[in-house]
């Protein structure tokens, strides 16, 4: 297949899809609204209750289908082919039944024989392209569908109301108390109840309730299934993961594949590979690189990627190493790179750059002050972890600050308990600044998150701490400190041609220092003379595709979970 045939059928085919998955829309619309119409144009009904019934239930669900359909669901192709089975029966039969046969026009021949026809020969053409699996819904499309069922209902009413004359209620009504008299529906508010005077009045009474109970009823299905996924516990999986990386010894940033406890895990069934990973808006974001043996991880990225698959999800590794490139690669990843990590080599740190003038000074002054120093292992007694609470809490005070999840580790008790922290004490003894050390799977690498002052703290006791940290890591066999990322660094270094995103994050880097300092952070960590190594993002699916990862790892990162009132 030719590379612009590929093109025209990537772009036709979804746009099919979706022109298949409104139609299924419109077409359970219409049918809410051909009751009205009926209601309008005939004094005596040509329906029974029981009509009314199962034409409102076949609308209401061809409106959830719908949505179900735009996600290529495979268990909504079936029973929108069963819903539609039945609707045709019903259908034909009632124009059998016509006398004349006359009476049953075009518009309504068009709208209740050749759409659905149109429809399930549409389903049926495409029928290979809906694969998606059942999954947890996503909370954010459960929201969209209550939205639309409840306006639905609302349009319903409001039309239904201002249809049906005085005749049927004894009372003009307006178009206020249209709305008013719909949302009467579902108990919002108190107000007397309108009594029906005539057959059509009571039906359609009759049917904007049943409207309202159906809406209802589809809006918990779309919300209990999200809410019931926020409960699965990931203990067993996260020790599972946690075995792996202790054997394998994976790097001094894995740790936050377990912490915060805020991801799922994805195994193979020989427990030989895994990743840690968590779903937002639609895309699987996975923390780091794969965790295994060589010979797993193609099983497990195979695997993955089946599970994102059958799930309607966009699969994204976030802050991956060098060593992973041709890997990616060769599974149709686009690599991105997002930044620097500055990897300092403790032996010429401590013995050739912390005696160069600028942190000789540090460390001169700080000594004359008085300052100390402090090794504190776990666990943390609560006169301590206090004292940290306080200065963590004033420190997020400062402007900029701000907590961070998923990737990154924020402050709670149960966090610090698991590391080794060094503090900084004053000449009083008071805890002026803290560092903690995380659990690092690289026995030569150490690695740190919170590094925090308070606000009345000496000036540079940053860098203070991170001498005396760095000496403290040399002589307990360390050989490399990671300072972490420096975001969009290096991206001018490329010799290849630059995509679109590397100009666009280029430019964010060069304009952007009035929202984060970029370049403040890279001069920080620059003074430490650090190896310098490349870290990206592999996605998929183009532009789109990277800007779906970045908002979802925005949205992912910028949540701080329960587990920050633990």
């Amino acid at each position: 297949m030719s590379e612009p045939h590929k093109l025209s059928n990537s772009i036709h085919k979804p746009f099919m899809l979706g022109l298949v998955a409104f139609g299924v829309f419109a077409n359970g619309a219409l049918l809410l609204l051909g009751i009205l119409g009926r209601l309008q144009l005939f004094r005596r009904l040509p329906t029974s209750d029981a009509r009314v019934s199962v034409t409102i239930v076949i609308g209401m669900s061809l409106l959830y289908l719908s949505t179900l359909l735009v996600r290529r669901k495979q268990a909504a192709w079936l029973i929108t082919l069963i819903v539609y089975g039945f609707l045709l029966g019903s259908n034909i039969s009632e124009m059998a039944a016509a006398h004349p046969i006359g009476s049953f026009g075009l518009a309504h021949f068009l709208r209740s024989i050749v759409l659905p026809l149109v429809i399930v020969g549409s389903l049926t053409y495409y029928r290979h392209e809906f694969t998606v699996k059942s999954d947890i819904r996503n909370f954010t499309l459960s929201l969209r569908f209550v939205a639309i069922a409840l306006l639905t209902t609302f349009v319903y009413g409001v039309l239904g109301f201002l249809l049906l004359d005085k005749r049927d209620f004894h009372l003009e009504i307006s178009l206020a108390q249209a709305a008013h008299y719909t949302v009467d529906q579902f108990n919002i508010t108190t107000t007397h109840p309108l009594v029906a005077h005539t057959d059509r009045g009571r039906l359609f009474l009759y049917s904007l309730s049943l409207v309202s109970i159906m809406s209802l009823v589809y809006a918990a299905v779309a919300l209990f299934q999200p809410i019931r996924a926020r409960f699965s516990d990931q203990t067993h999986n996260r020790e599972r993961l946690w075995e792996l990386l202790s054997e394998l010894h994976g790097s001094s940033e894995d740790f936050f594949k377990i912490w915060p406890h805020d991801k799922e895990y994805f195994m193979t069934p020989s427990n030989q590979a895994g990743l840690a990973f968590r779903v937002e808006r639609g895309v699987a974001l996975v923390v780091g690189d794969p965790v295994g043996k060589k010979t797993a991880t193609a099983q497990l990225m195979n695997s993955f990627h089946e599970l994102c698959r059958t799930n309607d999800w966009l699969p994204a590794f976030v802050h991956t190493e060098p060593k992973w490139s041709s890997f990616y690669k060769s599974h149709d990843y686009t690599l991105q790179k997002i930044g620097q990590e500055a990897i300092v080599p403790l032996e010429t740190f401590v013995h050739t750059t912390a005696h160069a003038k600028y942190f000789r000074n540090i460390d001169t002054k700080f000594k004359r002050q008085g300052y100390t120093s402090e090794l504190l292992t776990p666990p943390h007694n609560d006169a301590i972890l206090d004292r940290l609470q306080h200065i963590s809490d004033e420190w997020l005070t400062l402007p900029g600050r701000t907590e961070r999840g998923f990737m990154l580790g924020y402050f709670t008790r149960q966090y610090m308990q698991q590391c080794t922290v060094m503090v900084i004490r004053d000449a009083a003894g008071t805890i002026q600044a803290f560092i903690n050390q995380i659990p690092s799977f690289d026995p030569a690498e150490a690695n740190y998150d919170l590094l925090r002052q308070t606000k009345s703290a000496l000036g540079n006791i940053n860098d203070y701490l991170l001498i005396e940290f760095s000496r403290y890591l040399l002589s307990a066999g360390f050989s490399r400190l990671n300072l972490g990322l420096c975001p969009l660094v290096g991206l001018n270094n490329r010799t290849d041609d630059k995509t679109i995103v590397d100009n666009a994050l280029q430019f964010v880097y060069s304009n952007g220092d009035r929202f984060y300092s970029f370049s403040g952070l890279y001069r920080f960590k620059a003074k430490y003379e650090p190896a310098w190594q490349n870290r990206y993002i592999a996605y998929r699916g183009g532009l789109r595709g990277f800007t779906r990862t970045v908002n979802a790892l925005n949205r992912a990162m910028s949540r701080v979970r329960s587990e920050k009132k633990a």
